[in-house]
């Protein structure tokens, strides 16, 4: 089955960040295994976080695509505006709960929502080295 939400090739990112982001929280959770030993709490607070840092990507996604369907620019605006609070009040929700429930570790819950701007330079870099290495092998395969 082929992961659709946007309907564009923004998809195509989105699964490529939740990959991403999944083999974040593997790396994370066994950095942890030595301090922590395996804990519940660092599980649930990774899951947690991830789980907004998921919310705050899709919705961010689907208000930048659907954002220009609104007829006028100050429209737009609005909608894109409105987005911003609703994926903000949900991170502001998710840290709060990770901050005050005792079953997250919040430091955990906080890190994937670091998530996007890291994968997504690391992913940069990535493409670019990639980018570089295919031409120089065609300049010097010729």
């Amino acid at each position: 089955m082929k992961f659709r939400f946007t309907g564009t090739e923004t998809d195509r990112e989105l699964l490529r960040i939740f990959k991403a982001a999944a083999v974040g929280d593997l790396l994370i959770f066994l950095l942890t295994l030595p301090i922590y030993g395996f804990s519940s709490r660092v599980v649930l607070g990774l899951l947690l976080g991830t789980a907004a840092m998921s919310a705050n990507i899709l919705l961010l996604a689907y208000s930048v695509v659907h954002s220009v369907d609104r007829g006028s620019e100050k429209r737009g605006k609005r909608y894109l505006f409105s987005f911003y609070l609703l994926r903000f009040s949900i991170m502001g929700a998710a840290l709060a709960a990770g901050f005050i429930f005792p079953c997250f570790d919040s430091v955990c819950t906080f890190i994937p929502l670091l998530f996007p701007k890291t994968l997504y330079t690391l992913m940069g870099v990535k493409d670019h080295l990639a980018f570089k290495k295919s031409e120089w092998d065609k300049k010097h395969n010729k």
